[in-house]
């Protein structure tokens, strides 16, 4: 009897150690390093992108084309490390999960439509927006930038 009831008064005081004492209770929701490309207007056709970080360059197409009658955009190209989707909005581009990665403090971006039909190129140093999705004491936290290319060339950060 003697050993049943300690057990019970160290499983009473762990529980209440575990509880008050650990702080907020976060969430286990995870997020991305992302910066979000949009298009303006949207591109209708495949297109060629050229990305530039610290110097080096890197491409990519993406590719539209129907399956099922739906349609469906893909990489043509083994896409640079963090293209996460394309389609004819824009794209998505990732660097690192969970507040992992390192986001570049510059780009360099080049927009072509196969037939010409469009073309943009955007040089810029994106505003980052800070992502605690558990809450502002718990981890992780990310950041995020959307950038905007039209099709003329112009190109513009958007603020969120």
């Amino acid at each position: 009897m003697r050993y049943v009831v300690g057990f019970l008064i160290l499983c009473e005081v762990g529980l209440a150690v575990f509880s008050l004492g650990c702080g907020q209770d976060c969430t286990q929701a995870g997020c991305s390093d992302d910066v979000r490309v949009s298009l303006v207007p949207e591109i209708e056709v495949n297109y060629d992108v050229t990305l530039v970080l610290g110097g080096e360059a890197e491409a990519f197409a993406c590719v539209r084309y129907y399956d099922d009658l739906r349609e469906v955009w893909l990489w043509r190209m083994e896409p640079p490390y963090g293209i996460g989707s394309c389609d004819g909005k824009g794209f998505l581009w990732s660097f690192g999960f969970n507040g992992t990665g390192i986001v570049p403090e510059s780009v360099e971006i080049t927009v072509t439509a196969e037939d010409g039909s469009w073309n943009g190129s955007l040089t810029a140093s994106p505003t980052y927006q800070v992502v605690q999705p558990n809450g502002p004491d718990c981890p992780p936290t990310c950041r995020f930038a959307r950038l905007m290319i039209a099709n003329d060339g112009g190109a513009f950060e958007v603020q969120p």
